[in-house]
């Protein structure tokens, strides 16, 4: 039991940080890897995102 609840808080850990730097905790993408139109991240659908061209 203890073993899991040590895993849970890590988890939870980890989510709060990805959180407080601009990431998102529920899909476990850091802030830099958020989509690069539209800066949202795996929870959203990208449908009406239009990628910028190259440069």
């Amino acid at each position: 039991m203890d073993r899991e609840a040590a895993i849970t808080r890590a988890i939870l850990l980890d989510d709060l940080e990805l959180e407080l730097t601009g990431g998102c905790g529920a899909c476990g993408l850091e802030a830099d890897w958020m989509c690069v139109a539209c800066g949202r991240c795996n929870c959203d659908r990208h449908d009406d995102c239009v990628r910028p061209t190259g440069q």
